[in-house]
């Protein structure tokens, strides 16, 4: 009988098919690959958790193939994914007031901003009627990974164009004053093609990033000085329910004086071991979606990267340090929208866009300078529901992707949704931890679920509206 591949035999693999390639110079750190990337479904249908949601568990997928067409120079500066000329922001309005009126149900995009934040006061607050008010800080969490403080390579971040979109959103249909609109990663520099897309159109909008604005590359444009943009004055203000982290407990006292959040994450894996081409290391976990996204709120990541990482500390059903995030007083319990932007996805924390080969998108993967991308934008009130949808997506992918060396471009690492059932089942989870967070106990922060294939894409709220208990996907592709 044969026998599972061990650890061991997958390391000795690796390196003989690196050292075919040529490329184990490049990157010395691929030729110590230890990891599994053999994660799959284990149950479809079968949902875990309580949905949110003012439809419970409702994930809408907009979908304009339009939207997003970059040449795929790659190595080309004065062409980049991030541009105008590649992403029509006009058609990116269109998809986020498309997804707040159907996340919500209703017939405007102000309506569906109220209704929005009265379920946030119900939930939360413990009151029926809740509303912005004039003064009220809104936190915009992006993930800016890949971004620098100069001109920024062709590595994915989340875009201008839905960052933009959200912004008008806020300043349009809710109220907020653009001094109160905070756009941050906490862990990144924010590169210029960003801010000034925000900025041309709203100066006072503030950003807070890793470190010291650049006086060089970052000034205002309106104000021809730094302005706008600071670094985190980092506040104790985040508590872990299992193990003790030290620069892990800080977070930005700007965050912390935010009144709300905006998760804005990418559809984005974390790991792949074929990665000469995009530099660095082969990561530590399956993706990193809205759930992930909080380790660019807080001071020390690097101290969870143990728990979270298949080699180390995430072993099936460990401890999830994103079941602290999401339920934090400061952080996930903030968050009054979620998104995935979708316009270009990556396969790992480094990374270029990647093609989507399977349906629905059918992206030609060859030559990759080709203009198919999978131009879409997600959004949900349950960030677990948004994140399990997320996770299928990139799995759907991994199949018959195969490059001209015969690896897949697209592969997910091991316990890719232990997180999710740990967020789903917080308060008898897996793996045994009692979480707890604000002195309370932390109730399911969301329904989990794959769907039912990846030709039809069906979760238990599309069998059966009435009765379902878990995902309902609402896909809204756009044709014109």
């Amino acid at each position: 009988m044969a026998h599972e591949p061990t650890r061991r035999d997958l390391l000795k693999a690796t390196a003989a098919s690196l050292a075919l390639m040529g490329i184990q110079g490049e990157n010395p750190a691929v030729a110590e690959i230890v990891t599994r990337y053999n994660y799959a479904p284990k149950q479809r249908n079968v949902p875990l958790g309580t949905a949110r949601g003012i439809h419970p568990g409702r994930v809408v997928w907009a979908r304009d193939p339009k939207a997003a067409h970059w040449s795929g120079n790659r190595d080309s500066v004065s062409d980049q994914w991030w541009m105008d000329a590649s992403t029509d922001q006009g058609r990116v309005d269109a998809m986020i007031s498309l997804l707040l009126r159907n996340v919500t149900g209703a017939a405007t995009d102000g309506e569906a901003w109220r209704a929005a934040f009265r379920y946030y006061g119900q939930r939360y607050k413990r009151i029926n009627t809740h509303a912005y008010q004039p003064g009220e800080i809104v936190a915009v969490k992006v993930n800016m990974n890949n971004s620098k403080p100069v001109v920024p390579t062709n590595l994915v971040n989340v875009s201008p164009q839905v960052t933009l979109a959200i912004v008008r959103q806020l300043v349009n249909h809710v109220g907020v004053a653009p001094k109160d609109i905070l756009v941050y990663d906490a862990q990144r520099d924010i590169y210029p093609g960003l801010m000034d897309k925000i900025w041309n159109e709203y100066k006072d909008v503030r950003f807070v990033q890793r470190g010291a604005p650049d006086p060089e590359h970052q000034k205002h444009p309106a104000y021809g000085e730094i302005h706008g943009l600071e670094a985190p004055n980092w506040v104790e203000g985040q508590s872990y329910s299992a193990n003790q982290y030290d620069s892990a407990r800080f977070i930005p006292q700007q965050v912390k004086d935010a009144s709300y959040i905006v998760n804005v994450a990418l559809i984005k894996g974390h790991s792949y071991p074929y990665a000469a081409a995009e530099g660095g290391d082969e990561g530590q976990t399956g993706v990193t979606l809205t759930g992930k996204n909080h380790f660019g709120s807080i001071k020390g990541p690097r101290e969870l990267h143990s728990i979270i990482n298949t080699n180390e500390g995430a072993t099936p059903h460990a401890y999830s340090p994103i079941v602290d995030l999401s339920a934090s007083p400061n952080l996930g319990a903030k968050t009054v929208f979620y998104f995935l932007d979708g316009l270009y996805c990556a396969r790992r924390h480094m990374s270029y866009p990647l093609h989507f080969p399977n349906a629905p998108f059918f992206n030609r993967v060859e030559p990759y300078a080709n203009t198919d991308w999978p131009a879409s934008v997600l959004a949900s009130l349950d960030g677990v529901a948004l994140d399990s949808v997320g996770l299928d997506i990139l799995y759907s992918q991994t199949m018959n992707n195969n490059d001209e060396n015969g690896h897949p471009r697209i592969m997910i690492r091991e316990n890719a949704d232990d997180y999710l059932m740990e967020e789903a089942l917080a308060e008898n989870p897996p793996s045994g931890t009692h979480y707890r967070q604000g002195g309370k106990p932390v109730e399911s922060l969301g329904v989990f679920e794959h769907w039912d294939s990846e030709e039809s894409r069906q979760y238990s709220r599309n069998k059966d509206l009435k009765h379902g208990k878990g995902i309902e996907l609402v896909y809204q592709p756009i044709k014109s």
